[in-house]
């Protein structure tokens, strides 16, 4: 028992880790409680579950490289990478994973900044809060769930590799960079571009290190350049399959990239729609003040929906550019198509948390009597300008520092300049855990004890307290007193804000509860304000000394979870996916062997010169929002329409430009070519547009049918739907909308004994469109087929089947009855291969986009598997085991420094105080 008190007093980390996981895991499961239960799920925009369970997203299927076959004709993805989310998806399955990854990545997020804490060598309690205040800042909460909770990873590897790196002691130091190499790689495989970003500053933390080492500064500088280097190196090698991917799906081949026809207002607006806008910074300290999700509170459970009515958001972030101009111009013109305001994610950090980050700064800018030594004062100058420069990045557009960081390679390409409020929140973290530290060390480790109650020792500590605390305090108490009168400035003005909101396009009802929550929002500010001062307060006063010291510790963590988890709850939707996924006779009928035909909703125009009525428009919004994005990928029925592809390939942009119509009269000649191509055979729409399609679109062919009408109703269970996944669609013999078909659609593959060569891919373009083109008889070919007849027949081309369906792997059977040419109607990309009775054949690419192979006379088994290049994969696998064992090792070595520091002291000898306590006098 002795030993085990002398271990704890000489290292009292040790034995934190598991409370702090306790703590981190019981916090979680309360606020995702909800979607722990039976038959419910987190949600999630990028991630949904309809998305894990398609085939195409199919692990370890998809290791070997991704093609996403449901959207458009099909587009190559990342595939799964070696990483932890693709490791947990593997191991769990769709459903359990969508539960917990969110939760999970959060858990991984707060280990990495305590891990970070503890060797700064921290006081456990801002150890412990400074994992809380990571887990829950609201910039990473609601970027977990939203969707992207592989960012709350990727934060977390960097407090990983900060962990590493700090201990600037020579035994194993080349191991710990190298181990920090990996956790920033892991970063990079897990968020792209914000694990980039994030390396960048992790690169700057090193290079800080090495300027501040004792010895010849020169010299320093080239060894932490050396040792930034070999981060980036095994960094590079961890994600190798990430930025071999990156390079093939979002540069190579892509619209814009290679030859950017935009003038430089297009690219800039671009690149910083997503910029936060200078006064939306005050979301770092008020949540909800410029709202919650777009959508708020309609997905909310009952119990909170009153509570925030009004939270909708109504911030100008993720605005197109151009509507600014429109409102500049007083609104003259037609009004912008781009959106008028995108966002699912959230600012704050804490007021308690930036609170005292403040005082963290406020203590490391004194000349003397600092609480912090010089060392921990130069990192906190280092961190508060990490907050201030990169909050001034994040206002892109809306401030004039981006534009120089936008003219540097790459950046251009990021389109997110408020990516850069992920570094804001980090930094503060890191300044809330000194400052913490700080405070812990000085007023309550070092201070003396007193016997006085709370109160009292407070007032007693005001009557004796002079400089630097003191003016502190009346500082905090005159920001309560200006936020009081803020508050009251912009109560007063509700009505000129309910204004604002209806010119941004809110209806009066709206606009009104959005003004009433904001204004509420900060009230609840105001309170929270005061509540942190206090705290702070007490703890300046020392009233936590000595056996209260638990208790303020509590009183602390308590703090902030209630502050940051309330400020959460509205970020955190959960869905019954039985219910969400519930399939219907339309959704039944597409699912039926969906690889043989595509489906798609008629186009928008049909509507507008049909002045249709504003309830036809709900089939749209029903199709782009639950079947497309949920239902047919959950289902695996394929889809023409585009459901996200922000960088679309240079190919399939040509090609649906060329058989766009820019007029009414081009459309009999272009929309049906283009389904007729595409082996589009079903759309949806009004059951009243058969005569115009009939009449107008398809002019004198008439291909087009009603399969089955319906109606749209109230899911079984639902007596006052209020959202759109609370629909379905029932059969009704007279309902208001339809399942076409277009009997001109061509099969998915089909045989031809009649082709033509067309090398020039602007001339199979324009062939392609000319009504004298028969998709039905004739092939264009891109090149011609090598050792075959110079050319075509006429003779009957015979029959294909599929004898199976994978998204990387179909087998057709073809029966051809002379020399032919395989059409398969899905997009052409290189790292597709063919085989032809086992023997691999060249791949051709048809009608400009789609692939094809040529077969001699008679029957055929034909493969088309899609295999991409692994060695990336091989290497990022090989480079991932390195890091975990050199991350293993490095524990190892730890725990055995730590159990040979505290091994108690011999009898006869004279252990030396620690640091923080001073010898009683006796």
């Amino acid at each position: 028992m002795d030993s085990l008190k002398d271990r704890a007093a000489a290292n009292p980390y040790s034995g934190l880790i598991l409370p702090t996981l306790l703590l981190l895991v019981a916090v979680l499961a309360l606020l995702f409680r909800n979607g722990l239960l039976p038959g419910h799920t987190v949600f999630s925009n990028d991630g949904p579950l309809g998305t894990l369970s398609s085939h195409s997203h199919a692990v370890p299927y998809t290791f070997t490289g991704g093609w996403q076959d449901l959207n458009t004709l099909g587009y190559r993805e990342s595939g799964a990478l070696p990483n932890i989310t693709y490791l947990m998806l593997w191991l769990l399955g769709p459903v359990l994973f969508s539960k917990l990854y969110a939760p999970v990545a959060l858990l991984i997020l707060g280990l990495g900044a305590w891990c970070f804490f503890r060797q700064l060598r921290f006081q456990p309690v801002a150890c412990v809060a400074g994992a809380l205040a990571a887990t829950l800042n609201s910039g990473f909460f609601s970027a977990a769930a939203w969707g992207v909770a592989a960012h709350a990873i990727t934060i977390g590897m960097n407090f990983l590799a900060l962990a590493a790196v700090a201990d600037t002691s020579p035994r194993l130091r080349w191991v710990r960079v190298a181990a920090a190499g990996a956790a920033v790689g892991m970063g990079v495989m897990e968020g792209a571009d914000i694990g980039a970003i994030f390396s960048l500053y992790t690169a700057a933390f090193m290079m800080y290190q090495a300027w501040r080492a004792e010895g010849s500064r020169p010299a320093n500088l080239v060894k932490g350049a050396v040792q930034v280097a070999l981060v980036a190196v095994v960094a590079a090698l961890v994600a190798a399959q990430t930025v071999i991917v990156l390079v093939a799906t979002q540069i190579q081949g892509v619209a814009g990239t290679q030859q950017d026809l935009r003038t430089k207002e297009q690219r800039w607006d671009w690149a910083t729609q997503w910029s936060l806008p200078k006064r939306e910074a005050l979301g770092l300290i008020i949540p909800g003040l410029f709202g919650y999700r777009m959508d708020t509170p309609a997905l909310l459970p009952p119990s909170l929906q009153k509570a925030y009515s009004g939270g909708n958001y109504w911030g100008a972030v993720g605005r197109d550019p151009a509507w600014d101009r429109y409102f500049a111009s007083g609104q003259q013109g037609q009004p912008p198509s781009g959106f008028l305001r995108f966002t699912g994610g959230g600012n704050y950090a804490g007021v308690l948390v930036v609170l005292v980050g403040l005082w963290a700064t406020a203590q490391a800018l004194r000349k003397k009597d600092s609480v912090f030594p010089l060392e921990q004062r130069r990192w906190i100058w280092f961190w508060s300008a990490v907050a201030l420069i990169s909050l001034l990045l994040a206002f892109g557009r809306f401030a004039p520092f981006y534009q120089f960081l936008y003219l540097l390679p790459y950046f251009s390409t990021i389109r997110n300049p408020a990516k850069f409020l992920h570094i804001v929140d980090y930094s503060l973290v890191i300044l809330f855990a000194y400052g913490l530290h700080g405070l812990w060390q000085r007023h309550v480790v070092e201070a003396v004890p007193t016997q006085h109650g709370l109160v009292a020792a407070v007032k007693s500590w005001w009557r004796q307290v002079r400089g630097f605390d003191r003016r502190w305090t009346v500082v905090c108490l005159g920001s309560i007193g200006a936020s009081v009168l803020g508050w009251l400035i912009y109560s007063s003005s509700r009505e000129d804000v309910v204004r604002y909101l209806q010119t941004v396009r809110f209806d009066p009802a709206t606009a009104e509860a959005i003004a009433r929550f904001s204004v509420t929002q900060v009230a609840w500010f105001i309170l929270t304000l005061v509540l942190a001062v206090a705290l702070v307060t007490v703890l300046l006063s020392g009233a936590f000394a000595g056996p209260r010291s638990r208790w303020g510790a509590v009183l602390v963590g308590a703090f902030l979870i209630g502050d940051l988890g309330r400020a959460n709850l509205p970020w955190i939707i959960t869905w019954d996916y039985k219910q969400k996924y519930a399939s219907n006779p339309i959704i039944d009928r597409l699912r039926q062997n969906p690889h043989e035909q595509r489906v798609a909703i008629l186009p928008d125009w049909i509507g507008q010169v049909l002045q249709s009525p504003p309830e036809l428009e709900l089939i749209r919004d029903l199709y782009r929002i639950e079947w497309a994005q949920h239902h047919f990928l959950f289902y695996n029925i394929q889809s023409l329409d585009i459901v996200q592809l922000p960088r679309m390939p240079e190919d399939l942009l040509a090609f649906e430009q060329a058989l766009q119509p820019k007029n009414m009269a081009e459309v009999p000649r272009l929309v049906p070519r283009r389904w007729q191509l595409t082996s589009t055979r079903y759309l949806l729409g009004p059951a009243d547009y058969l005569g115009f399609l009939n009449q107008q679109v398809d002019a004198g062919q008439q291909r087009f049918r009603i399969a089955e009408r319906f109606q749209i109703v109230p899911k079984p269970g639902i007596e006052r739907p209020m959202r759109l996944d609370e629909l379905t669609a029932v059969p009704a013999t007279n309902g208001p909308f339809a399942l076409f078909e277009f009997t001109g659609a061509l099969p998915r593959a089909k045989l031809y004994t009649n082709w033509q060569v067309l090398t020039n891919d602007q001339a199979a373009l324009e062939r392609l469109a000319d009504p004298a083109f028969d998709p039905l008889t004739t092939v264009l070919l891109a090149a011609s087929p090598p050792g075959t007849p110079t050319t075509s027949t006429n003779l009957p081309p015979g029959t294909v089947s599929f004898v199976s369906y994978a998204p990387k792997d179909i087998v057709l059977k073809a029966e051809a009855g002379a020399p032919s040419v395989l059409l398969l109607n899905d997009r052409f990309e290189p790292n597709w291969k063919v085989y032809v009775d086992g023997r691999p054949e060249p791949l051709l690419r048809a009608n400009f986009i789609m692939r094809a192979v040529y077969l001699p006379p008679g029957t055929h088994e034909v493969a088309f598997r899609f295999e991409p290049p692994y060695h990336g994969l091989c290497v990022s696998a090989a480079a991932v085991l390195l890091g975990v064992l050199l991350s293993a090792g490095l524990f190892v070595a730890s725990r055995r420094q730590e159990r040979g520091s505290s091994s108690p002291a011999p009898r006869d000898s004279s252990p030396s105080q620690p640091a923080a306590v001073k010898p009683r006098k006796l």
